[in-house]
């Protein structure tokens, strides 16, 4: 009978142990698993090339269809260069705050369309915080591309916004000497913490162009908008020549359904310094050139600049676009 007893009770531990693992099992299938991957077109890039970043973000292994996710760009230095919001298919409806409006402006918030190079240019961002219950601490964002699609810089801001209030803010940023003059762009997002720590996007990215001049500035406004691709996220800039060389590092974060991913990738920004003295000059050129028409592996002599297995003009033209360049 004792024996009995025993095989009963452990009949029934196995099983209360069985049914209690089923469940975490289900409540893990049913919450899913968040992933976001990170990639892009190659792992160094001279000054001047172009730069693909892109990646997708998966709910328990399924491609995600409106999901918003958040990027950043730094600097050898750690300075953000790149803050932005790629969206991912349908739009989502629930923006915890929202960005009523953009347009660039002078510092005292009246509209005005054009900067010289060499000086500030600010923007007139109004946001709202669309939370009825709770005041948000989050992040106003901006960065700025020139003509030729260059990375020009990134400017934030911290602010505390209380339920159902909005609030306009104006937010500098410094048009380099070496931008591209004519129509530039800049997109402004928020953020509850930037992506490098941890942070994702608040609401849907929003933009408006202005125009760079070496000459005097007129007063008007322009905005615009940015595409998307269901499944993906995806942006791509040039590498511009007046960035300094070295390791830069990419963030990229999205939260969905209750769950926050985050992925971090590394790629160099590099010159043609062929002799190592800290400038691109025609000492440079003179090595490229001597070398043209040699075919071998990828890479496998320093002139072989795009690593292509030959020496051409086209690595001739990577020395001459970076003429001048000094550390």
């Amino acid at each position: 009978m004792e024996r009995n007893l025993r095989k009963l009770i452990v009949v029934i531990y196995m099983t209360l142990i069985s049914l209690l693992y089923i469940q975490i099992i289900s409540l893990t299938m049913a919450q899913g698993t968040l992933e976001i991957t990170l990639y892009t077109n190659k792992p160094e890039y001279f000054l001047g090339d172009t730069l693909n970043i892109y990646g997708y973000v998966y709910n328990n292994g399924s491609l995600v269809s409106d999901a918003l996710v958040g990027l950043e760009v730094d600097d050898p230095t750690n300075h953000e260069l790149i803050l932005r919001t790629l969206q991912i298919g349908v739009a989502p409806t629930n923006q915890e705050i929202e960005i009523i409006s953009a347009y660039p402006s002078d510092q005292w918030g009246k509209p005005k369309d054009s900067f010289k190079r060499g000086e500030f240019a600010y923007f007139n961002i109004t946001v709202r915080n669309n939370n009825d219950t709770e005041a948000k601490n989050f992040l106003i964002t901006l960065t700025a591309f020139d003509s030729a699609q260059g990375i020009i810089d990134s400017s934030w801001v911290r602010l505390t916004l209380n339920p159902l209030c909005k609030v306009s803010v104006i937010i500098p940023i410094y048009i380099l000497e070496k931008a591209a003059t004519g129509k530039a762009i800049v997109y402004a997002n928020t953020f509850n913490e930037l992506p490098k720590n941890g942070g994702t996007p608040l609401s849907i990215e929003k933009s408006t162009t202005f125009t760079i001049t070496s000459s005097s500035s007129s007063y008007a406004t322009s905005s615009g908008t940015i595409s998307s691709t269901p499944g993906l996220y995806y942006t791509t800039f040039k590498v511009p020549l007046y960035q300094p060389i070295g390791t830069y590092t990419i963030y990229a974060t999205c939260k969905y359904a209750n769950q926050v991913t985050a992925a971090q990738k590394t790629v160099i920004f590099k010159v043609p310094d062929l002799n190592n003295d800290n400038k691109v000059n025609v000492l440079d050129l003179i090595i490229v050139s001597r070398d043209i028409g040699w075919e071998g592996p990828p890479g496998g002599i320093i002139s072989d600049l795009n690593k292509d297995g030959k020496v051409n003009i086209l690595d001739i033209i990577l020395v001459a676009r970076s003429l001048g360049w000094e550390a």
